[in-house]
Order: structure tokens, then C-alpha cells, then sequence
């Protein structure tokens, strides 16, 4: 009884990992983000690599939830990966906050016709902020 049990949840866990993943991966590809990194950075030629890299990506994150590891890398490519992964994160913020205009309606809500910069600037920075408390201050999270 308790085997079966044991693989209906495990099922259950499958399933429903497989739904969010299947979610956020239509999410990124709705927003545009992998074109528009492609555009910008003028690689449209790499695009499937990219999009495998994505998935590797999720996939790894995934398994490190529950199965713990740690890379030999070093603190400076620990370093450039943290820096990608927040480039990332960021690059899709900004991709998600274009789609849904949540800029142009901010400013006509609240009048801003100057210094859109330093807003833009204040919450880059505050999120930087925020970050580092987070994973650099003890019992923070």
C-alpha cells in the first residue's frame, strides 16, 4: 500500500512539474524574449541554442531543488553566472513590463513627464539591493 502511494505522488509530482514547466517555458516564448536577446545582440543564427540552453537550464534548476550538488567552478565563474543569470531575470522583467505596457501606463497615471531615468535607475537599483541582502545576510530569507 505504501509503494503505491509512493508512486501515485511521484506521478502526481511528474505531472504537475510538467505542467508548470510546459507554463513557463509558453510563457518565455510568448513574451519574445529569446528573439529580441537575438536581435539585439545580433546572433539570430544561434536562436536554437538558445532555446536549448533554456531548457537545460530549467532542467538543472529542477534537479537542484532537490538533488543538492555543487560545481568546482570557482568564484569567478560563479561570478559570471550569477551576472547571466541576473541578466537574464532582468531581460525578462523588461520583456514581460513592454508586452503588458507598464511603463507608458505608470507614467500617465502618475504624470511623469521627467526623470524617467532615475525611476528606471531607482528600481534597478533597489532590486540590486534587495538581491544582495537577500543571499548575503544571514536568516534574510
Amino acid at each position: 500500500m505504501v509503494i503505491f502511494k509512493n508512486m501515485v505522488l511521484a506521478v502526481i509530482g511528474f505531472a504537475s512539474g510538467t505542467i508548470v514547466a510546459g507554463g513557463i517555458f509558453a510563457f518565455i516564448a510568448v513574451i519574445g524574449i529569446v528573439p529580441r536577446f537575438a536581435q539585439k545582440t545580433g546572433t539570430q543564427d544561434k536562436i536554437m541554442l538558445y532555446e536549448d540552453a533554456i531548457i537545460l537550464g530549467g532542467i538543472l534548476g529542477s534537479c537542484e531543488s532537490f538533488i543538492h550538488y555543487t560545481l568546482p567552478i570557482g568564484d569567478f565563474f560563479a561570478v559570471i553566472i550569477a551576472l547571466s543569470v541576473g541578466a537574464f531575470v532582468g531581460g525578462l522583467a523588461v520583456s514581460l513590463a513592454e508586452i503588458i505596457d507598464v511603463i507608458p501606463i505608470f507614467m500617465r497615471r502618475t504624470r511623469l513627464t521627467k526623470g524617467l531615468s532615475i525611476f528606471v535607475l531607482a528600481l534597478a537599483l533597489g532590486k540590486m539591493f534587495g538581491s544582495l541582502a537577500y543571499f548575503m545576510l544571514p536568516k534574510f530569507h
